[in-house]
Formats: structure tokens, C-alpha cells, sequence
């Protein structure tokens, strides 16, 4: 008889586990199935849309895709700057890199790195006037100069490189304590305006002096306003600027304008260093004020219409102007400019009366706007694009050297309700409440919750009965 030796002294295994087991391998298989059949759904959804996409975006979703396409490669990772810039000032947080310098030593490092800061400006300028200069005489074009001018006599480009590398790494070198002192210089004038909370202005004053990126602007033709907006690289070409600006126009018939911003109300916020210490310090408090209102209902509702941006523009650079020349007043006083005197002023009248009338640019300006508006409202786009053009030529001839005029460059410009290219009466209107109230603190505090200009009109009038 044969003994099967596999099995005759190990018991055999009981088909309980291995029916449990066969159970949960059958469940696993229906569940990946299951995953497996809405994954192809999905993906045939998604084909389906993408090869029948335009179907399905309403028309601004297009026009805002195709701007997109038309500037890929130049749009300005804003989070990205972010990030490394709050990684930055938390390490300044911990160093305090001006904690140690008196008032005077601290003036005086700023009014060092504001000097360094044009001299910077200067030779960026020489050099690439000599790299032009270069690149001429190694064309076969013939050179362009005046026949009663010799030409210009080349200067050494290494040479200017390393002054230039060697500002640069100075300015590096210096710009986190400096940049230390103006938060301090600023955040002292708005607590002392009331703008305090546990001592200290709340958000906190944080800027970084950089150079803030391109903003694009993107109107209609048939009227001025903002329907889109992107920021672009900082080291956007000319080229590159009018070469979208035309894609736009002719692709998409809308008017656009690229243009370079001072500064840009992000955390921490940025603002240019070659300029003028009290515009700096002006800027800075302005771009704060952005942040500030942003915690309230005006901030929060800064785009959903032209008047609240017209609003939080003027408001920010009534609060900017009147904290930078506090600041200015305090920490600077000889870079403040004196009154005019009694005799200056009389000069000024009879030139005005007998003498060479002058360009004024603000008149000029609003003439322009007003214009504009009224043959936009009678539907002549045409001609006030032929009119714009022509200002603009009138500009130049006057020393604005102003590369674009047109819906686009308005519907930007005069969000800001003080600016000339303004067409609105909110500036004016702000400015009123603003000298009707007794402090700048009564100010912010009333208008960082209106959610229209209905709200400022109402406030005018009962501050203007008191």
C-alpha cells in the first residue's frame, strides 16, 4: 500500500482562512475596478474637453487664457518672492541689525545708501550707454552721430563692471539694516498717528527695497477701465513690453499698457531704492496702508469696482504723503524743501502774467482724459485712440517722455483719484474729508469701511455739517 508522504503526518489546513482570505482579495479586486472605470470616466471627460475646450469657457475665460498664452515665460512668481523675502526678514527679526546705532548714526547709514543707490542708477546707465556704443562699432551701420559732434570716446567696460559689482555688493552688504531703520522711522510716525496695537503698528511695517515687477494693464477699447491685470518679470525687455501690447491689440482688439510700478503692496511689501528719500519713505507708508486696509471692508473689496480701487488708491497715498513727510520731518530736515519765499512767489506771478507760457502737465493731462471720455461716450474709438496719440506726441515735444497713451494707460493712472490722468472726483473728494477731520487716525478709521462711493459721498456731507 503507498502511503502519500506529503500529508500523512501534517494535518491539513482548514479552508476557513483561505475562504477569508479569497473574500478580501475578491473585495480589493471589485474596489480597483470600481477606481480603475471612474479614472477612464475622468480621463475621457477631461480629453473631451480639452480637445473641445473653447466650447466651454465663457468669453472673458477665453480672453483671460489668451492673455495668458501671449505673456508665458514673463508672469512673476509673487509667492515665490514672498516666501524668500519673509525667510529673510524673520532672520533680521532675530539679528536686529540696527538695535545697536543711535539716531544720527542711522540717518546718516540711510542717506549713505541712498547715494550709493543713484550712483548705482548712474553706471548701470553709463554701461549700457557703452555697451550700445560697442556694439555700433562693431556693426557695419554707420554711426550716428551729429555732424558738429565728434563721436564719444569709449570707456573701459571691464572697468566700469567692477565699480559697478563692487556698489552693488556694498549695497547687499548694508540694505538689511537700512532697510531696518526706515521700518522703524515709518512705524514710529503711524503709532504716533494712532495706528498702534500692543505699542506697534499692526500689520507690521516690513518693506524690501527691490525692483517690483512689470504690471499689465488690459482695458476695453469702447471705454476705460481695468478688466484685466498681470505683474511681470521686473527684467521684462521693451521689446518683449510692446510686442504684447500689440498681441493683445490685434488678437484681441483690447487696449494694453506695461508699465513699471514703484511699488507693490505684497508682505513683506517692495518698493524701489533709486529714488528720492522722501518719496521712499512716502512709499513705504503707502504700501503699508494697502496691507492695513486689506484687514478691513474697503481692502477687502479693493477690485470689485473702478470707484473702491479709486478709494484705496487715494487713501493710501493720502496716509503715504502725510507719514513720509512726518518721517521726513523728523529724521531728515535739512531733505526738506523750504517754503517758497515772498519774492519767489511774486517771480512766479509775473511770469506766469507776462512771461513764456509753460507746459503744466496736470492740465494738460486732465484736458486729455476729459477728452477722451467724451469721445469714448459718443463711440468715436478711432478717433480718440488718433487723439491720444497725438498728446502723447505733445508730451515728448514737452519733456514727458510718455511711451504709451491710451485706454489702458488711463484706466491704471487714474485709479489713483490724485493723479492728473483721473477723471473721477473721489481724489478731491477725500482730500475734503481728510481736512474737515481732526487727525489722520478719524480718517482711516471712517473710510476702511465704506464698500462704495455712495459711503464716502454720505460721509462728506455729514462731516462737511460738522
Amino acid at each position: 500500500m503507498q502511503v502519500d508522504q506529503t500529508h500523512a503526518n501534517f494535518p491539513l489546513p482548514t479552508s476557513k482562512p483561505f475562504s477569508l482570505r479569497r473574500r478580501v482579495w475578491r473585495r480589493l479586486g471589485r474596489l480597483l475596478r470600481r477606481l480603475f472605470h471612474w479614472l477612464f470616466i475622468t480621463a475621457t471627460i477631461l480629453l473631451s474637453i480639452g480637445l473641445l475646450g473653447p466650447q466651454y469657457y465663457t468669453p472673458q475665460e477665453k480672453t483671460n487664457m489668451a492673455i495668458g498664452q501671449i505673456t508665458r515665460g514673463h508672469l512673476f512668481n509673487l509667492v515665490g518672492w514672498e516666501s524668500s523675502s519673509i525667510e529673510r526678514k524673520i532672520e533680521a527679526f532675530f539679528q536686529r541689525p540696527a538695535a545697536e546705532l543711535s539716531a544720527a548714526e542711522a540717518a546718516a547709514l540711510v542717506r549713505a545708501y541712498m547715494e550709493r543707490a543713484q550712483q548705482v542708477g548712474q553706471l548701470e546707465q553709463t554701461l549700457v550707454a557703452q555697451l550700445a556704443l560697442k556694439s555700433q562699432a562693431n556693426s557695419d551701420a554707420a554711426p550716428l552721430n551729429r555732424a558738429d559732434q565728434p563721436p564719444a570716446e569709449p570707456l573701459d567696460i571691464d572697468a566700469l563692471q567692477t565699480d559697478l559689482d563692487a556698489l552693488r555688493a556694498h549695497q547687499n552688504a548694508e540694505r538689511p539694516t537700512v532697510e531696518a531703520i526706515i521700518q522703524q522711522q515709518v512705524a514710529g510716525e503711524l503709532a504716533n498717528a494712532g495706528f498702534r496695537f500692543g505699542g506697534e503698528p499692526f500689520p507690521p511695517v516690513l518693506f524690501a527695497f527691490t525692483e517690483p515687477p512689470k504690471k499689465l494693464i488690459v482695458s476695453p477699447r469702447d471705454r476705460i477701465a481695468t478688466e484685466y491685470w498681470r505683474m511681470l518679470d521686473a527684467d521684462t525687455s521693451l521689446q518683449t513690453m510692446e510686442t504684447a501690447e500689440d498681441a493683445i491689440y490685434d488678437r484681441l482688439d483690447l487696449s494694453a499698457y506695461i508699465t513699471n510700478i514703484g511699488g507693490l503692496g505684497a508682505f513683506p511689501t517692495m518698493v524701489v531704492d533709486q529714488a528720492s528719500l522722501g518719496w521712499v519713505l512716502s512709499t513705504v507708508a503707502h504700501e503699508w496702508t494697502h496691507n492695513y486696509l486689506s484687514l478691513f471692508p474697503l481692502g477687502l473689496n479693493y477690485a470689485t469696482s473702478a470707484d473702491l480701487t479709486t478709494i484705496n488708491e487715494s487713501v493710501a497715498e493720502i496716509v503715504g504723503n502725510e507719514i513720509g513727510q512726518l518721517a521726513l520731518e523728523r529724521y531728515y530736515p535739512d531733505l526738506v524743501p523750504p517754503p517758497p519765499s515772498e519774492a519767489d512767489l511774486i517771480i512766479r506771478e509775473m511770469v506766469g502774467q507776462y512771461g513764456a507760457p509753460r507746459f503744466d502737465f496736470r492740465n494738460e493731462m486732465r484736458e486729455t482724459r476729459l477728452e477722451v471720455d467724451r469721445l469714448l461716450a459718443a463711440g468715436q474709438v478711432a478717433q480718440a485712440e488718433r487723439y491720444m496719440e497725438q498728446r502723447r506726441q505733445l508730451f515728448v515735444e514737452n519733456g514727458y517722455p510718455i511711451r504709451k497713451l491710451n485706454q489702458a494707460y488711463f484706466a491704471f493712472h487714474g485709479s489713483y483719484g490724485t493723479s492728473a490722468a483721473s477723471s473721477s472726483p473721489i481724489g478731491p473728494q477725500l482730500d475734503d474729508l481728510r481736512a474737515a477731520m481732526p487727525d489722520l487716525q478719524t480718517f482711516v478709521h471712517t473710510v476702511r469701511w465704506f464698500t462704495s462711493a455712495a459711503e464716502l459721498n454720505d460721509a462728506a456731507a455729514k462731516w462737511e455739517k460738522q
